[in-house]
């Protein structure tokens, strides 16, 4: 796969930098041609630089400034950042749920570019929340928030390419708990560059299309929508994220195989599937994990073993058996899972656009009373490296006592789907 220049590389997300050390400090006031930031903080490095929050010395702003390496080699990595933040910039970033860009300038020869300061990722709001999946009304009301962005994006002629949980933030938990943008545009596309085989978007969330070889337009980031769907829905991800071959494998377990017309047009097909020929009619199979190491020379992972084999999504999906479940509530669900299948239809082409999910019944349905029961999954033990738990804890305080006994005493007074929806309750007050 290649990228979509000629420069092999591609920008990563501020949240997976490795560590280098642009001589930038706390205290230090960085000039722009406008405005003066004092650095505050940082909150993020790796080998692109360094994230620091600051201070406008005239407006006493904070925001978030991304100091780049000094790097030729990183330069068109660079370049392509800011051609798609200046396309964005343009669009009213509050009301299309995308990050907020201010400027770029250069500071002792390293590239600044200045964001607004936004809370967390979806990441740290389920493990701030114990680990407790969303309800599908606040499901609901991010999903509308990220496929506006979507229609925006295409407005724009850009795909985003790069839409994980780690790339999606709260705005500000405490005044508006469940407002949502997306961030990180450094490997984003602009429409006209698209061509086959390039290597975007990342394991896990990474359309079928990109995956097999196969055309592709914006519809990938619908897919990725998707997956976050199921993330907050589970919670846990959907697909497999540290391995492309359980990645596939595990789409075929949850939406079924691909069907064969897409398959032979699949330009990296061969890289998973294998045909085999019975009573002269040839049909494709997924590898066995001997198979794909002997075709890629590349051993896949292991199934985590804190994860169970993934089920149909119907099964995942599936209302949990309670008498008291209104019919408003099973409504809900099935909207719930409609879309989400048309969302995750294996077919790019006949996937379901942002805009056209924006009028889906699941969107433009009322609120439901406790519309969020919690997933039948919820029992499974959730690794931290299916919710992609950063490694640093130091922010969080939980008070792991407290919790204990409150899981008991919620366990004591409901037990399987009438418990979930007392959970739900609970967080909610």
């Amino acid at each position: 796969m290649s990228s979509w220049t000629s420069s092999e590389s591609s920008a990563s997300s501020v949240s997976s930098m490795k560590v280098t050390k642009p001589e930038v400090k706390i205290g230090k006031v960085l000039y722009s041609k406008s405005n003066a930031y004092s650095v505050l903080d940082f909150i993020g490095e790796g080998c692109y630089g360094k994230v620091a929050v600051c201070r406008n010395l005239e407006t006493f702003e904070v925001v978030a400034i991304k100091i780049l390496k000094n790097d030729p080699t990183i330069k068109q990595d660079t370049e392509k950042e800011l051609s798609m933040l200046k396309m964005i910039s343009v669009m009213d970033a509050d009301s299309t749920n995308v990050v907020k860009f201010f400027e770029q300038f250069e500071h002792e020869g390293n590239i600044c570019l200045v964001f607004e300061v936004l809370d967390c990722d979806l990441i740290y709001l389920l493990k701030e929340r114990q680990r407790q999946p969303l309800s599908l009304d606040e499901i609901r009301g991010i999903t509308h928030q990220l496929l506006v962005a979507l229609v925006t994006l295409k407005h724009l002629g850009i795909l985003h390419a790069d839409i994980k949980p780690d790339n999606i933030m709260i705005v500000n938990r405490k005044e508006q708990p469940l407002k949502v943008k997306l961030i990180d545009f450094g490997n984003a596309i602009p429409a006209s560059k698209i061509k086959l085989g390039l290597e975007i978007q990342p394991v896990g969330y990474r359309a079928p299309e990109i995956t097999l070889g196969l055309p592709y337009n914006e519809n990938i980031d619908v897919w990725s929508v998707g997956c976050i769907m199921a993330f907050l829905f589970l919670p846990g991800n959907l697909f497999a994220v540290n391995c492309e071959y359980q990645m596939m494998k595990h789409i075929i377990c949850v939406l079924g195989q691909p069907d064969d017309y897409l398959l032979q047009a699949g330009k990296y097909t061969e890289n998973y599937f294998t045909e085999d020929e019975e009573a002269g009619v040839s049909h494709y199979r997924l590898m066995t994990p001997e198979e794909f190491e002997a075709a890629n020379n590349e051993k896949p992972k292991q199934q985590d073993s804190c994860r169970e084999i993934p089920k149909p999504l119907e099964d995942m999906i599936a209302l949990p058996p309670d008498e008291e479940s209104t019919e408003g509530e099973v409504e809900n669900r099935k909207a719930f899972l409609d879309l989400l299948k048309q969302m995750l239809h294996l077919d790019g082409q006949q996937r379901i656009s942002a805009s056209q999910a924006l009028q889906h019944p699941f969107i433009t349905m009322p609120q439901q009373a406790d519309s969020g029961r919690l997933s039948s999954l919820i029992a499974i033990r959730v690794s931290n490296d299916e919710l992609q738990i950063p490694p640093s804890e130091e922010n969080v305080d939980f008070d792991s006592k407290t919790s204990i006994f409150k899981r008991i005493r919620k366990f004591i007074r409901r037990i399987s789907a009438a418990f979930y929806r007392m959970a739900t309750l609970l967080d909610s007050l």
